[in-house]
């Protein structure tokens, strides 16, 4: 699990947010060897950025195997993720692609505003890998043992159902003293900090 980040600007505003790499560290193991081997074959084949059909050939041309989807139907799984979305992670996208001698690679491509940057190719060490999409779900408990979770980053509910009531992200954050730095999310039973993480 990755901890989650309270961003507050001011009383009832900000949202939650994880650090990225920590979230595709809990994921996946980088491969140093891959990703020299994928930057090298771009080089070696003029091209510059790794679109789909780029990583697709890269797969085969190193297996002698098509990649095969997350459900095994021969698509790649592909993500791109913009940092307005209601999602927990910072700006970036990735591309899942499986294949039998590599078992199950993430290629991750981060934009970072705009510029470009070079791929990197992570082995994934989840069993379920729809875990690789679920980069917007976070549990939290506070002090008195109040569980909350939210699924979608905007609302909040209780984990145990002890109430069907939701409430908005956003509108549970405290800035104590206008300092950014000890912003929280305010417990809606008790008002205690909500100390969140990712499922």
């Amino acid at each position: 699990m990755t901890r989650v980040h309270v961003v507050g600007y001011g009383y009832g505003d900000g949202w939650l947010e994880t650090d990225t790499q920590e979230w595709i560290d809990d994921r996946g193991e980088y491969a140093q060897e891959l990703t020299e081997d994928l930057r090298d074959w771009m080089a070696e084949h003029d091209h510059e950025w790794p679109h789909d059909d780029v990583l697709a050939q890269w797969v085969t041309d190193r297996t002698g195997q098509q990649p095969c989807g997350l459900h095994g139907d021969g698509l790649m799984w592909h993500h791109q993720l913009c940092n307005f979305a209601d999602h927990l992670l910072d700006d970036f996208g990735f591309v899942l692609l499986s294949t039998v001698e590599h078992d199950d690679l993430m290629v991750i491509v981060s934009d970072q505003c705009g510029r470009m940057v070079q791929p990197e190719v992570y082995r994934s060490t989840e069993l379920e890998l729809e875990t690789w999409a679920d980069y917007s779900r976070a549990t939290g408990e506070c002090a008195r043992g109040h569980r909350w979770m939210t699924e979608d980053t905007v609302t909040l509910r209780a984990e145990d159902g002890r109430h069907s009531q939701s409430y908005r992200v956003a509108e549970r954050i405290r800035v104590p003293f206008d300092d950014r730095d000890r912003a929280y999310v305010a417990c809606p039973d008790c008002g205690k900090a909500v100390h969140f993480e990712t499922y």
